[in-house]
């Protein structure tokens, strides 16, 4: 009831300002594509969230209330909060992919890592990850029973037939978190080693060429290593225990808590990232709040702030260099 509202809704508005930064035309690249899918993916875990919260806020006041949201709201909420999961691990796997071939193989990049493709890569991922998540969608029912003590009837959650077998919900359980946790882990651990030691022959070799690509990429490192560690928690919770919540013990509600919580901050923080380590980004967003026009002079023409900064620094390096010469 404290840090969920404090790291999803400020978390919400970064990924709202995220999507608008990211469509300027000078932002139009294939890693901002998956970038992008990315913040949606990240704003749905979010929404989750905050509806979550909100909730428990509810229960203080009004618990009868709160709790028939719950039980009809949480069958739903567990699907989604899967398939925001799923998305987000293997966005994050594509971006560090694409990365990698940028760095280890520039040329062929080139033709192979275009915004077209990388649209067409996260409407594949949300179409497969919706695809094997769908029987979370039918996971819990919301049925009647009599209470005795209360002599009436009242809401519950129960699983479903399909659920209920051991069979199909380990075998299953099992498959969907080696696909969802483990795997993209693993690779992203690797793609991440790889890039690194690609960054350091880079720097190594000196090559001022391709400085601005090497902050890119060092952005998107700081990125993967963010999403590795908030999400580990939650992929070993998920590997050892039976994947539910309401279900659990209270023990492992508790700790769920936790690793949840390190989900929502990791997509709550993208935002703060770009700002901290993209100029570029940076300024694009600062031109949603401080784009200023003046005059420019007598004929009513008005020109960009920036854009006379930059007409101004151009003037003194051109005297700079001038100077130098005589």
């Amino acid at each position: 009831e404290i840090l969920y509202p404090c790291i999803c809704i400020p978390g919400l508005l970064g990924n709202i300002l995220t999507l608008v930064v990211l469509s300027k035309a000078n932002m139009l690249s294939s890693t901002n594509a998956f970038l992008s899918a990315l913040a949606v993916s990240d704003m749905v875990s979010l929404i989750n969230d905050i509806i979550y919260f909100s909730v428990m806020v509810l229960s203080n006041s009004c618990p009868d209330i709160a709790y028939h949201i719950y039980v009809h709201f949480y069958p739903f909420a567990h699907f989604v909060f899967n398939i925001a999961n799923s998305v987000s691990s293997w966005l994050t796997v594509s971006v560090a992919i694409e990365r990698f071939l940028l760095v280890c193989f520039p040329a062929k990049s080139r033709t192979m890592c275009t915004r077209p493709r990388a649209i067409a890569g996260a409407v594949i991922i949300n179409v497969v990850m919706l695809t094997v998540s769908m029987p979370y969608a039918f996971r819990y029912k919301t049925v009647q029973v009599f209470d005795d003590l209360k002599n009436q009837t009242s809401l519950k959650l129960n699983l479903t037939s399909l659920w209920q077998g051991d069979t199909f919900s380990v075998y299953y359980s099992w498959s969907i978190n080696f696909l969802r946790c483990n795997i993209p882990l693993t690779l992203l651990i690797i793609l991440n080693a790889c890039i690194i030691k690609a960054l350091l022959k880079l720097r190594a070799k000196n090559r001022s060429r391709y400085i601005h690509r090497q902050k890119v990429t060092f952005m998107l490192v700081i990125i993967i290593m963010k999403f590795l560690l908030c999400t580990t928690p939650d992929a070993i919770l998920s590997t050892f225990y039976k994947y539910g919540y309401t279900e659990d013990n209270f023990r492992v509600r508790g700790i769920r808590e936790f690793t949840d919580m390190l989900l929502a901050f990791n997509a709550a923080t993208n935002f703060v990232v770009y700002c901290v380590l993209s100029v570029t980004f940076r300024m694009n967003c600062k031109k949603l709040f401080c784009h200023k026009e003046v005059p420019a002079g007598d004929g009513g023409d008005r020109r960009s702030v920036y854009k006379l900064l930059s007409d101004r620094s151009i003037f003194w390096k051109q005297n700079k260099k001038s100077s130098c010469g005589l």
